[in-house]
């Protein structure tokens, strides 16, 4: 998300990027949290942002646009961004959550979330694995997020790349589908796999971020 961010600080609008619990220290770290530890993360950081501006939106990445969607929904925004944002654990991964996590807890899943932009990978994290129990709290997080957004109220934007591979496909107009109280449409990029901020349609993305939130929250 600092591409995103750097972007629109640029542009003037102020960034805060929150720093979730047990995430950018260690997958032992991240095992030892669950998804409300995650929310709180998030939660703190986005009152702090609402103290010190007017009008404010949430937006996020993967499992950051299911944060973005379920404070949206339960703390009440003036619009929200989805990225890449899965609707549900793809079922093999989570039965095997299920029942590994339990038995070994810090048994890796091993990612390759990279850009097929070269210039883009040195944003990459340097994180090849999550632990499966990680992987449980974020098929109960994504529940969690899409029973909340009947809730919704703030215009939505959701976003999604032809060549993600690591949600499903119907996961972006899931997402408007169960959005039933606010205006709300689906960006695709033709060019972009799951990591759509540092991937080839990026500029793209960029500049219909920056639209939506000047209409959003300027009303121009």
């Amino acid at each position: 998300m600092v591409p995103l961010g750097d972007v629109l600080q640029a542009e003037g609008w102020t960034v805060s990027i929150a720093q979730l619990a047990g995430h950018g220290t260690s997958p032992t770290e991240l095992a030892r949290t669950r998804w409300q530890d995650w929310v709180a993360s998030a939660r703190a950081a986005y009152a702090d942002l609402r103290r010190r501006n007017s009008r404010t939106a949430i937006v996020g990445l993967s499992m950051g646009g299911a944060l973005a969607l379920y404070l949206a929904a339960t703390e009440g925004t003036d619009a929200v961004i989805a990225i890449s944002t899965p609707v549900r654990v793809r079922p093999l991964i989570a039965g095997a959550a299920r029942i590994v996590s339990r038995l070994m807890p810090l048994a890796p899943v091993v990612v390759r979330l990279s850009p097929r932009d070269p210039i883009a990978r040195q944003y990459r994290s340097p994180y090849t694995k999550i632990p499966l129990g990680a992987t449980e709290e974020l098929s109960a997080l994504l529940e969690a997020a899409m029973r909340s957004l009947p809730s919704l109220r703030a215009p939505l934007l959701v976003v999604q790349g032809r060549r993600d591979w690591v949600i499903p496909k119907d996961s972006g107009p899931e997402i408007l589908a169960r959005a039933t109280h606010t205006p709300g449409r689906i960006l695709w990029l033709r060019r972009s796999g799951h990591v759509a901020t540092l991937d080839r349609d990026r500029e793209v993305l960029f500049d219909e971020v920056k639209g939506f939130l000047r209409d959003s929250l300027m009303g121009a």
